[in-house]
This record gives structure tokens, sequence and C-alpha cells, in this order.
């Protein structure tokens, strides 16, 4: 099975160790392969990969080809950094998501910005514009800003959860008679402590 390389987080290493141990015990061998992050999820939908390792459930209603395996691999916040305290989100002029993610883009779909959205390929160019003060908020995953960025100082600006979100393994079409199996091994390397003592080597509790 052939998926493309995540960024590299404890959540990226954890899924990458779980979802081999489950293919392993079907008879499969995972491959990971670098991909450009961008278009990883056409190529997953159009059969160039197999799928994908991880992703947020809201992926399935662009990229048709996609099925989630019914099993929260881990779950995360999507948060909103903001440099004024008492302005709202629907108040920003202006905010910066990244492209590549769809959490950003599928919480904007269904609560409308008016302000202008500008896409950067980085966790790291969202904060440059914010520390900059050339946006008034960025949208990002909580656990990108803890692992690639550890150091940045986050109480120097307002923090907003806007929603919790779960992540998901998907397969394309052509596999979709894997997934209730895999979905069968993960719950089996739940019941066993298998994924706890993942997520502990990991440190994700």
């Amino acid at each position: 099975m052939l998926f493309n390389r995540p960024a590299d987080t404890p959540q990226a290493r954890y899924v990458i160790e779980l979802m081999t141990l489950a293919y392993k015990e079907l008879g499969y061998d995972v491959h990971i392969i670098d991909f450009n992050h961008q278009s990883a999820l056409s190529a997953a939908n159009n059969g160039t990969l197999d799928g994908q390792l991880g992703r947020v459930a809201s992926i399935s209603q662009q990229y048709q080809n996609l099925h989630p395996v019914n099993f929260a691999l881990f779950e995360f916040n999507l948060v909103l950094l903001k440099n004024c305290q008492q302005c709202t989100f629907e108040q920003l002029d202006n905010i910066a998501i990244q492209v590549g993610y769809p959490a950003a883009q599928s919480y904007l779909n269904e609560h409308p910005f008016i302000g202008d959205i500008i896409k950067v390929k980085s966790v790291t160019a969202q904060l440059n514009l914010l520390t900059q003060g050339k946006v008034q908020g960025v949208i990002l995953l909580d656990f990108l800003l803890s692992t690639k960025h550890p150091q940045f100082n986050i109480k120097q600006f307002q923090t907003e959860v806007l929603a919790p979100i779960k992540s998901f393994h998907f397969l394309h079409s052509r596999h979709s008679a894997l997934i209730p199996k895999l979905e069968e091994q993960l719950h089996k390397l739940n019941e066993n402590g298998t994924i706890r003592l993942l997520r502990a080597k990991h440190h994700l509790d």
C-alpha cells in the first residue's frame, strides 16, 4: 500500500506505525514515499496513491474516491490565533490559512468569512504574517503549532478553539473491501492495549 509521507510530527509517526501494524495483520506492506503535500489529496483521489494515512472526515465531500476507515486515529483542535482581545472571528479583516490542510478551509466553508483569506504553504509563514501584523488572525491545527513551533510565544496572542476535529485513515475506492477489515484490526489493536502503548511511545497522552 502506497502513501505519501506526512509532515514529521509525533502524531504522524504514531499513525504510520499504527497503520503499518494493522496492514501487516492483513498481509499488506505499507510503503511511504515523499510526495508534494499540496497535491497529495488529488493524487490519492485519482488513484496515484492508495489513500491518505490520516485526514479530517470532511475531505470525502470534495474527494469522492476517498473513503474513511471508521476509527478515529487521534483528536486535535482547530484554533484561531488573533492579535486583538475583544474582536470576534467575524470581525477580523484578514486571516491566513495553510494550503494542503483542509480543516481550515472546511471551517470557512461552514462559517463564511467576509474578510481577506491569505493562503500560505506553511505554519511558519502563517506565524510570520501574524507576528509582523500583516494579518489579524491565523487558523491552524494545534498539534502542528506545538510540534513544529514549540518555542513560539502563543501568549502574545488571543487563542480561540474553533472546533474539535478527529483524524481518520482514508482509502481509494478500489480498496473499499479492505475498510471493514481494517476497522476490525484497529479495534483489536485498541482492545489489546497496543494503541495505548503506541500513544505513550509517541507522547500523545
